[in-house]
C-alpha cells in the first residue's frame, strides 16, 4: 500500500495539487456464524479508496467509498457513491466540517452505538448493538445524500443533519441526477425533511449528549454517555420515539390457535448498556444488553410481548498488523424463534 500512496501522491503533485492524497485500505473476515441451528462458513473482503487534500488557504477536503459501492449505472434511489447514497465527501476548516453523501445523522455522530460483538460486528445478531436513529446512515436514502455539520471548542461538540426533502424517483435507464423528472416533490413523510440536532460535552475521560430528530410524523429524543475508567469503556443511552416505524424490529405476529395474525404496533422507547474491558496482553472482552419497547395497537393483541431484550458476551485477542481473532454469543428477541446465535472467526484491517 505504500506503494500505491508513493504513486498516487506522486501523480497528483505532477498535476499541480501537491498536498492531494489518495490511500486504498480495507477490511476482510472469514470464520463460522451458527445461526441457530447450523453452523455455516462466512467471509468477506471489501476495498476502500479514501481520497482527501488542502488548498493554500488551508481548507480541507476529501471523500471515501468502497469500490462496491462505486457504481453510476444503478438507479438513484439505490445505494451508489456516484449518486449521493454510499460512500461521502467533505470539507473542512475553523468554520467546522461539512460532510455530504451517507453521512450518519447528527444524532448518531454525537452518541454512536453500543460496543460491537463477535468477528462480524455484531451482523450474525442483526446487529443488536446498533441504536435505531431516525434519521440518517442508511435511512432516507430515497431523498438522496444526507447533509452533516460539525463544529467543537472547548470540548463542546455540535452537530446538525438534513435532507433535502425530494425524493429521487428514476428508473435504471434515467440516472441523470439533477434533472427534475428524477425527482418527486409529493408532500408525504418520504419527501418531508428529515433533520438532527444533537450537541455533546467531553470532560476528561466522560462523554455526554442529547440529540432530537425529525423525519415526517416521526420524533426522536436520544440521551447518550460514555466513560473510560482504567480498562473499562462502558456506554449507556436512552430513546424515546414518537410515531415511529418499527421496520427495524422486523415483523410483529402473534398466534392465536395456529393461525398467525400480524399486529400493528407503535416503537415507544429504547435503552441498553455496552461494556468493554481491554487487557494489556491484547486480550477483551465485550458485552451489552439493549431494549426496545413497543406499544400493542391492536386489542385482540394484547397478550402479545411488549419489550424485545437482546443480550450478548464476546471475546477478542488483538493478534498484531491489524488482525483479530473475535467471537461473540448473542440472544436477539426480535427472531421469531428466539434463537441463540454465535460466531467465531478472524477479521483483518489493511
Amino acid at each position: 500500500m505504500k506503494k500505491l500512496l508513493i504513486a498516487t501522491s506522486a501523480l497528483v503533485a505532477l498535476t499541480g495539487a501537491a498536498s492531494a492524497e489518495v490511500a486504498l485500505t480495507g477490511d476482510g473476515r472469514m470464520g463460522l456464524v451458527w445461526d441457530g441451528e447450523n453452523a455455516q462458513f462466512s467471509s468477506r473482503v471489501r476495498a476502500k479508496f479514501n481520497l482527501s487534500g488542502e488548498t493554500d488557504s488551508g481548507l480541507s477536503f476529501g471523500g471515501s467509498f468502497r469500490v462496491d459501492q462505486e457504481n453510476y449505472s444503478a438507479a438513484p434511489e439505490s445505494r451508489s457513491a456516484a449518486h449521493g447514497t454510499a460512500g461521502s465527501v467533505y470539507v473542512s476548516g475553523t468554520f467546522g466540517k461539512l460532510s455530504m453523501g451517507d453521512v450518519v445523522s447528527a444524532a448518531e455522530a454525537a452518541i454512536g452505538d453500543l460496543t460491537e460483538l463477535g468477528y462480524t460486528s455484531g451482523e450474525f445478531a442483526s446487529n443488536p448493538e446498533e441504536i435505531d436513529f431516525l434519521t440518517g446512515d442508511g435511512e432516507n436514502e430515497e431523498q438522496g445524500p444526507t447533509a452533516l455539520y460539525e463544529y467543537t471548542f472547548n470540548g463542546v461538540n455540535l452537530f446538525a443533519s438534513m435532507t433535502d426533502g425530494s425524493r429521487r424517483d428514476c428508473s435504471a435507464s434515467n440516472v441523470i441526477v439533477g434533472d427534475l423528472e428524477c425527482f418527486d416533490f409529493d408532500e408525504d413523510d418520504s419527501t418531508d425533511v428529515a433533520f438532527s440536532l444533537a450537541a455533546g460535552y467531553e470532560f476528561g475521560a466522560y462523554n455526554v449528549a442529547l440529540a432530537y430528530s425529525e423525519n415526517g410524523d416521526g420524533r426522536e429524543i436520544v440521551l447518550g454517555g460514555t466513560a473510560a475508567i482504567n480498562e473499562f469503556k462502558i456506554k449507556a443511552f436512552y430513546a424515546d420515539y414518537k410515531d415511529r416505524d418499527i421496520a427495524q424490529l422486523g415483523d410483529f405476529e402473534y398466534n392465536f390457535d395456529d393461525d398467525e395474525t400480524t399486529f400493528e404496533v407503535d416503537y415507544d422507547r429504547a435503552y441498553g448498556l455496552s461494556v468493554e474491558y481491554a487487557m494489556a496482553n491484547g486480550v477483551g472482552i465485550q458485552g451489552l444488553w439493549i431494549r426496545r419497547e413497543v406499544e400493542i395497537l391492536e386489542g385482540f393483541a394484547d397478550l402479545a410481548e411488549d419489550t424485545y431484550d437482546a443480550y450478548g458476551i464476546g471475546a477478542s485477542y488483538d493478534l498484531g498488523a491489524g488482525a483479530t481473532l473475535a467471537g461473540a454469543i448473542i440472544k436477539n428477541e426480535v427472531f421469531e424463534d428466539n434463537e441463540t446465535r454465535a460466531d467465531v472467526g478472524i477479521k483483518f484491517q489493511f
